[in-house]
């Protein structure tokens, strides 16, 4: 179902798909199969939802990809081509890959809430991101994340802290 307050772009392709009190879909983004998005989130140009959940308040980037399985939290932020993976071996036939465990509750991938995901990062299939933790831009996420830990791109694992929180949109005064 798709509340009366949902905005869907015209040129935006939803069906068989949930959107929540406020959310919006822009142009050429594609939520199906049983997609269900939760209140007031934003989907991006080029996403492509596919039986997947994604809770309240999340910011869904342009070009995020992610097919059945994936169950995110209320909150998160998924940067611009970030890929998900829902299968260990992938192949063109589709024998042995069962989605229909994905619909009934088996996730390949979570995202627990407050989480943020860095442009083009690619989490692996059996991955869960704590709460609050983030993958850093173009990181491979081949184990778990814990909450309020930095997945680096060179794969080390860190603390976030206060001091790292803080440093939110740095930009570089301009030399006169």
């Amino acid at each position: 179902m798709i509340d009366p307050s949902a905005f869907v772009h015209p040129k935006a392709h939803v069906e068989g798909a949930a959107l929540g009190p406020r959310t919006r879909v822009w142009q050429f983004a594609t939520v199906i199969r049983g997609a269900s998005i939760g209140a007031d989130c934003n989907i991006a140009p080029g996403a492509m939802i596919d039986g997947s959940t994604i809770g309240d308040r999340c910011v869904v980037c342009q070009n995020f990809g992610a097919g059945p399985g994936f169950l995110i939290g209320n909150d998160v932020f998924l940067g611009p081509n970030v890929v998900m993976s829902n299968d260990f071996f992938p192949a063109a036939s589709k024998d042995g890959f069962d989605a229909a465990r994905y619909r009934a509750g088996e996730w390949a991938i979570i995202v627990e809430g407050g989480a943020a995901i860095g442009a083009n990062a690619v989490i692996l299939p059996g991955i869960r991101i704590g709460r609050g933790a983030m993958v850093g831009a173009g990181a491979v996420a081949s184990r778990d994340v814990p909450p309020d830990t930095l997945l680096a791109r060179d794969g080390r694992l860190m603390p976030i802290t206060a001091a790292m929180r803080s440093r939110r949109m740095r930009f570089v005064e301009p030399r006169c």
